[in-house]
């Protein structure tokens, strides 16, 4: 069966859900609190958490925008799990999310494996999301891979759209691997509906209870919201294709870092994702020479599996499918109804008390200027650079 659904995961064109998968991971056997208790008791560090005011509207909920609490699993279920399950109002959320398993201790991984999906050789290369209700990841798409999201705990909400969805894309805040976009999916304006109701055609919409399976395909926009407190586990599966993308992340970060040296630390925690500050390469030419081993086909990550994709026929997939012996669902479009009332329901969070109608940050950087950025790392801008230089490389070799 694995090799089957690998196949299917590599080759769906659109989000699957796999409902009551038996992934039979060891370290999810016992309630969510079991599994706090165990980090709390081996974890040699207290964890770091975000959290952010629910209320916060006027933009998407950026990274940079968050607060950082250190406190204990136990201590995060009895502060904002505890409103939950006493029906209380929750006036801000706080989330542990893209945690590494080399993150966290080797208790709370116990029997996690993606064999059963067809891939066996994961090199404990996956990440844990813990958050509580209205934690969220504002509404982006992975340069890399495909991405496998299995749900241990809780639920959560998956609003996708296809890759030729023309969502406004951004580069700031810079993020290495990921390309956000200006919609505020969370709460969207309610003078501006109509911006979004054009999207309604490539927008697919899921949400994942404990046991389901999510598979998201290659470059599809995603906005996922916890409904309540939820912990899932996701794993990218490393393509061939994702070097040809190598490079285009290098040119990114490359126009991105060119803005920020010599800037005030406020600038710089605006244009670069808090992850990313710790990153910014000192000399141009250090940079360069990775944009050289990129052009070269060096994979500075050989040892790690490579896996073609897209080599099936849909009708093939399909046919996959209906002889795998699983519950596969593919998603359908979003009815207009659903999609509609989707977005308006997030949109009444601007009138809920406390909503901010002033967003604080419009002066940290010219409008202009921010514009001028993004088209500069615009997709489709990256791309024909990319194009240009490969032009004249080949050009080169003639002369």
């Amino acid at each position: 069966m694995s090799s089957k659904l690998r196949d299917i995961i590599l080759n769906t064109h659109v989000p699957l859900v796999l409902n009551d998968f038996p992934v039979n991971w060891e370290c999810f056997d016992e309630p969510l609190r079991e599994w706090c208790t165990r980090y709390d008791k081996d974890a040699s560090n207290l964890p770091v958490f975000e959290s952010m005011r629910v209320a916060d509207c006027e933009t998407p909920q950026w990274e940079r925008k968050r607060k950082q609490v250190n406190m204990t699993m136990q201590q995060f279920l009895n502060d904002y799990s505890k409103i939950e399950e006493d029906n209380k109002e929750c006036f801000e959320w706080a989330a542990y999310q893209y945690k590494r398993a080399d993150d966290l201790p080797a208790s709370c991984l116990q029997g996690i494996d993606f064999k059963k999906f067809g891939f066996a050789d994961h090199q404990n290369d996956y990440s844990f999301w813990l958050g509580s209700k209205y934690a969220n990841t504002p509404c982006h798409y992975d340069t890399y891979g495909i991405n496998i999201v299995v749900q241990a705990y809780g639920s959560k909400s998956w609003l996708l759209f296809s890759p030729e969805t023309p969502l406004q894309s951004t580069r700031i805040p810079y993020e290495e691997s990921s390309v956000y976009c200006l919609e505020n999916f969370y709460a969207p304006a309610p003078n501006k509906l109509s911006h979004y109701e054009q999207f309604q055609g490539q927008a697919y919409h899921c949400v994942l209870h404990p046991g389901d399976v999510l598979i998201v395909p290659r470059h599809w926009w995603h906005y996922v919201e916890a409904v309540e407190t939820s912990l899932s586990v996701n794993y990218w599966v490393p393509l061939k294709t994702d070097f040809d993308f190598t490079l285009d992340e290098l040119i990114v970060k490359h126009v991105i870092e060119s803005f920020v040296k010599g800037e005030s630390d406020q600038l710089k925690k605006y244009l670069l994702n808090p992850n990313q500050l710790e990153e910014i390469v000192e000399r141009a030419s250090l940079l360069f020479s990775q944009f050289e081993s990129a052009v070269h086909n060096q994979s500075s990550d050989s040892k790690r599996q490579l896996w073609d994709c897209e080599y099936m026929s849909q009708s093939e997939v399909s046919e996959a499918i209906s002889s795998a012996g699983i519950r596969v669902r593919a998603l359908d479009v979003m009815s207009k109804e659903a999609y509609t009332l989707l977005l308006k329901t997030n949109s009444m969070r601007r009138k809920a008390p406390g909503a901010s109608k002033q967003n604080y940050e419009d002066n940290v950087i010219s409008t202009t200027l921010e514009l001028l950025i993004n088209s500069m790392c615009a997709p489709r801008c990256i791309a024909g650079i990319k194009r240009e230089l490969f032009r004249r490389l080949e050009q080169s070799e003639d002369l």
